[in-house]
C-alpha cells in the first residue's frame, strides 16, 4: 500500500533505520548522555548517602565509562606532549 507521498511502509522504515545510523545520531546519544550526567550531578550535589548497592553500581558504571573513554582517546586524540 502506498501513501500520499508514494512511499511504501517498508521504504519509510528503511529511511528511518538509515537515519539512525546517520552522522546526527551520535550527537543525539551524546546529548542524552549529557542529560544523564546532569541528573547524576544533581543527585550527588544533594549529598545524600548512597546505600551499598547504589554505590557499587555507580562505581562500576564510572569504571566502564572511564575505560571506554580512555580507549577512544588513545585512538582519536593526538598526543600533546610531543615537542
Amino acid at each position: 500500500m502506498t501513501h500520499q507521498n508514494g512511499e511504501s511502509p517498508l521504504t519509510r522504515a528503511a529511511h528511518m533505520t538509515g537515519s539512525l545510523s546517520s552522522k546526527n545520531h551520535p550527537n543525539n546519544e551524546l546529548r542524552d548522555f549529557s542529560k544523564c550526567v546532569a541528573v547524576l550531578r544533581s543527585i550527588l550535589y544533594q549529598d545524600r548517602p548512597l546505600d551499598k548497592v547504589e554505590f557499587l553500581f555507580m562505581e562500576k558504571q564510572m569504571q566502564v565509562l572511564q575505560i571506554a573513554y580512555l580507549r577512544w582517546k588513545r585512538k582519536h586524540v593526538w598526543p600533546t606532549d610531543i615537542h
